[in-house]
């Protein structure tokens, strides 16, 4: 799972096996670890269809929630929400990247047509 600010803006990108275990009801969790042994970490549920998207943040973590069992199953590509003050969150599926460094490569990555990352 991959994680991304930009702005007022949150978003979260999975992979084809990330996106499975969402659906079956599992949650993801990475961590990234700072200097000092300060860590954060990000995690993804999938909530009840029908319900509303959350992100918290309570100082060290992220909790980000949302009705995705349709969501994982469908060619749709991503699933956006707003929660206050105006947090626009995303989560999307990874398409792979066909131009970039060996390292960046997934391959569990989603296929696509193009050429970029």
């Amino acid at each position: 799972m991959k994680l991304r600010f930009r702005k007022n803006s949150l978003r979260l990108r999975v992979n084809q096996r990330e996106t499975e275990m969402l659906a079956a009801g599992k949650e993801l969790e990475e961590r990234v670890m700072f200097g000092g042994g300060a860590t954060l970490s990000y995690r993804l549920s999938k909530t009840a269809d029908g319900t509303k998207g959350t992100a918290l943040f309570d100082g060290q973590a992220i909790q980000v929630s949302a009705p995705l069992s349709g969501w994982a199953k469908s060619d749709e590509i991503g699933f956006y929400f707003e929660v206050e003050p105006g947090l626009k969150v995303a989560i999307e599926k990874d398409l792979e990247c066909l131009d970039g460094p060996a390292e960046e490569k997934d391959p569990y990555a989603f296929p696509r047509a193009g050429k970029n990352c």
